[in-house]
């Protein structure tokens, strides 16, 4: 950058507007489980954001109970719990058990129904053994169990989770979704969820809204996104003798084939042709060893949203 474009850039610096979320319009019920899936930047953030009056839309309205969650932020905090992945509530110096004694006394918690709920979910999460630990010396892992903890003691009637899994092993996340499940089917709360981890999705939510650019790409339940999304399948096939590579040009255009010594990857599409025809031409080829088949998952049904919209 020289001269006049280096001056230009620091005294004249171009701005453009970006609509974090626009036009995006859905109601969630009461007991709902409902996936907010998109790419980074597609508005997730910044719609949970104003769902819980931390921000306000420039245009449009949010309501949640009936009440603007911006206008009524205090009763609107004493219905919702909400945890940010990135985000801490906990004192960093302090352990747990004294963050919650906070959160007990801002939400006015009778003492039955916080001994209960912390008795409960510590032992459901594993997390009596570190409340009394500093924050400091806990692992994600840990963190995120307490953090969880924290926005149960009050009893919300929604639970916004944006990115509750992020960075934790396999045994935690499914300790998380549990946990969750358990809530929805126990006390009715209405979960609105966020996670880049599809199995989040898949295993927690009956719904799932995908937005993309800040719009509205699906609404629709999880079963009905696969069957309309996850029409690719792949079938594994380990094959007996040589040969294979030469006879890929015999198989119609609809299976794509890729080779590798003895093993054969048919990729196919469901609305082409279905998983009994692609067998049987293997079949009429090769002799088989071992057949798997491979179903589309959640992260290919929200890959192929994503190729639609571009």
């Amino acid at each position: 950058m020289k001269g006049n474009n280096f001056v230009d850039y620091l005294f004249r610096r171009k701005y453009r507007q970006i609509e974090a979320v626009k036009g995006l319009t859905f109601d969630i019920s009461a007991g709902e489980t409902v996936g907010l899936v998109g790419p980074n930047g597609a508005g997730k953030s910044t719609t949970i954001k104003m769902l819980t009056g931390v921000l306000t839309p420039s245009s449009g309205n949010v309501q949640v109970f009936g009440r603007d969650p911006f206008e009524d932020r205090k009763e609107n905090a004493r219905q919702i719990g909400v945890l940010f992945g990135q985000r801490s509530q906990l004192w960093w110096d302090l352990p747990p058990e004294d963050t919650f004694q906070v959160l007990k006394r801002v939400y006015k918690i009778p003492d039955s129904i916080y001994r209960q709920n912390l008795d409960k979910y510590s032992k459901i999460l594993g997390a009596e053994e570190f409340l009394k630990q500093p924050v400091r010396q806990l692992s994600l892992g840990q963190r995120m169990r307490a953090e969880i903890l924290a926005i149960l003691l009050h009893n919300p009637k929604v639970l916004f989770l944006d990115e509750p899994t992020i960075g934790l092993d396999v045994a935690v996340k499914k300790q998380i979704r549990n946990l969750l499940r358990m809530i929805n089917q126990e006390t009715g709360a209405t979960i609105l969820l966020t996670s880049h981890d599809m199995k989040d999705i898949d295993s927690v939510c009956e719904r799932m809204i995908v937005i993309d650019k800040g719009k509205l790409a699906v609404d629709d339940s999880v079963e009905n996104v696969k069957k309309r999304y996850g029409t690719k399948e792949t079938i594994e096939i380990e094959v007996e003798g040589e040969g294979a590579e030469e006879k890929k040009l015999l198989f119609p255009p609809q299976i794509k084939l890729v080779v590798e010594g003895n093993f054969i990857k048919c990729s196919y599409d469901l609305r082409d042709i279905n998983a009994a025809t692609v067998i049987q031409e293997v079949v009429g080829k090769y002799r088989i060893v071992d057949v798997k088949v491979k179903e589309a998952d959640i992260d290919d049904v929200v890959e192929e949203i994503y190729g639609e919209n571009e």
